[in-house]
């Protein structure tokens, strides 16, 4: 975002579980003697973190400085750019003749031990699949917001209506249903039109890297190992890419448009 518009004065901070705190990045912006600020949840879809805990946290802080929120940007939600950065996760699988760049294998097995490098691993399973024979797993975060839950649902219609792919259902980690395990299991034994889907795409709908993505490619692992006849592809995050940067920068213009 930095590099996109240089002369921004952007900072950033985390709600929990790492640093800048939303009060280190606060103070910082009092420190550099500017006013007014602008809110950008980095966030999949608008639940409790977008609607009480990131505004609470930042008007606290603000109150005590004396700065000024001149708004708070939307979540991502099912946004066309969003759409066609998910699409851009998914033709990386189907475009990619080996496992060169692809981040622990996308089968979810990892790079074997003995690859030193990444361009002589087998071909990547997926090349020559139909999309008939395709069974898509979107796997979102979770929320107990059951508006941000269909969201994630509404966003996996869409993308499987634009792939043109038959089976899809949506899974959570947390807050929802089904949940990840009961999704895969479902994937596995999927079928349209009396036949078996030899590919189950696994795409991970979450922003960055992780622990839940750890979760995930231990599932997948393990489901290619009960379900040896089927090919396991997982996806990638969609990951700090200057697409989703344009994007949060873009809700930023639109909101200072409204002050004028």
């Amino acid at each position: 975002m930095r590099s996109i518009e240089p002369s921004w004065h952007i900072y950033e901070s985390f709600l929990e579980l790492a640093d800048p705190s939303i009060e280190t990045a606060m103070r910082q912006i009092a420190d550099d003697k500017l006013k007014y600020l602008t809110i950008v949840p980095i966030l999949l879809f608008s639940a409790a973190h977008a609607k009480s805990d990131i505004p609470m946290a930042v008007e606290a802080e603000a109150n005590a400085l004396g700065l000024h929120i001149l708004g708070q940007t939307p979540s991502l939600g099912t946004a066309p750019s969003v759409l066609a950065l998910s699409n851009a996760r998914f033709h990386e699988m189907v475009h990619s003749a080996t496992l060169e760049g692809c981040p622990e294998a996308h089968c979810g097995t990892g790079v074997p031990p003995d690859c030193n490098t990444r361009h002589t691993c087998k071909p990547c399973p997926l090349i020559g699949v139909h999309s008939e024979r395709i069974a898509l797993a979107m796997v979102g975060r979770g929320t107990s917001d059951p508006i941000a839950l269909n969201h994630m649902r509404e966003l996996t219609q869409l993308i499987a209506a634009e792939r043109s792919i038959h089976w899809h259902n949506t899974g959570f980690f947390a807050g929802g249903s089904p949940n990840v395990d009961e999704l895969l299991e479902s994937a596995a034994t999927s079928s349209f039109d009396g036949n078996d889907c030899d590919t189950i795409l696994v795409q991970p709908h979450l922003l960055f890297e992780g622990e839940l993505m750890d979760q995930l490619r231990s599932k997948v692992r393990s489901m290619r190992e009960r379900f040896p006849n089927r090919n396991w592809i997982l996806a990638r995050s969609l990951g700090a890419d200057r697409k989703l940067a344009e994007v949060f920068l873009q809700f930023v213009r639109d909101s200072w448009s409204t002050l004028k």
